[in-house]
């Protein structure tokens, strides 16, 4: 039952469980951390050091790690990453075989 129906402090479900809120606040919320929440994170984070502003950008993914969900170890093409970070290997981004070939079996 939803609780604008059933309200949590009158459902004896809920009884004895705590039901404290973390609060935050931030200027942008991105939700998931995949490959477009990180870039878009990140590429923010730049453009306000670049006008000298400060600002407070969070990522919230349900995935226990960040990209879980999407970001599976797979081959993955850098141009994007070497426009948005082209110093990503000198800081030591844990991408460390390079993919010479392609080769499709059907």
């Amino acid at each position: 039952t939803h609780y604008t129906i059933v309200p949590r402090e009158d459902d004896a479900r809920w009884k004895d469980i705590p039901m404290e809120r973390a609060e935050d606040e931030a200027d942008v919320l991105i939700v998931g951390a995949g490959p477009a929440g990180l870039s878009a994170a990140i590429r923010l984070k730049q453009l306000a050091q670049d006008a000298a502003k400060e600002i407070r950008v969070c990522v919230v993914e349900k995935a226990q790690e960040l990209g879980g969900h999407i970001l599976s170890g797979a081959v993955l093409e850098p141009r994007s990453l070497n426009e948005l970070i082209p110093d990503w290997k000198e800081k030591g981004a844990p991408f460390t075989l390079p993919s010479l070939k392609t080769q499709w079996d059907f």
